[in-house]
């Protein structure tokens, strides 16, 4: 399982050509601080980085929708390397990114949804790695019960 915090700050991150933000995350069990970058190019943007366009309110909404999108991204990537994405990377809409570790691997893309949001408030993503879901699943089995369950009943075979 993997315990990740999120800054509920954004920093615009300086890319004249559309809209960037840096998003910084913790990962709680090993400690190490993960500072990603996400830019939307300027044909699909429309705020205050654009001269006479835009609203705060707009930019504000941008973060959100990257934010979303971030999390969304580590969550599958997680899910297909089994460890995190590097910081290294500047995450561009609509790109798809592989593993440093497995260049020919599968392809997860980016992309920024304007629909979908996520607020910058909620700050903690915990996800499930590959290998905690199967040993859940098999003590299930095994057992008949969830394994979080047996966990915080104290119940220990």
């Amino acid at each position: 399982m993997k315990n990740l915090v999120f800054s509920t700050k954004v920093v615009l991150d300086g890319m004249p050509d559309g809209f960037s933000g840096r998003f910084k995350m913790l990962h709680l069990e090993t400690g190490q601080l993960y500072n990603y970058r996400v830019h939307i190019p300027k044909h699909i943007y429309v705020g205050t980085q654009i001269p006479g366009m835009g609203s705060r309110e707009e930019d504000l909404k941008w973060w959100q929708c990257m934010f979303y999108s971030l999390t969304r991204f580590i969550e599958a990537f997680n899910s297909e390397y089994g460890h995190l994405p590097t910081d290294i990377n500047k995450y561009q809409d609509r790109r798809s990114y592989t593993s440093d570790c497995e260049p020919f691997g599968k392809k997860i893309i980016f992309v920024v949804d304007p629909r979908r949001l996520r607020s910058l408030e909620d700050s903690q993503l915990v996800i499930i790695d590959h290998a905690d879901a199967v040993l859940s699943q098999a003590y299930s089995k095994t057992y008949g019960k969830n394994a979080e369950d047996v966990k915080s009943s104290g119940d220990f075979r």
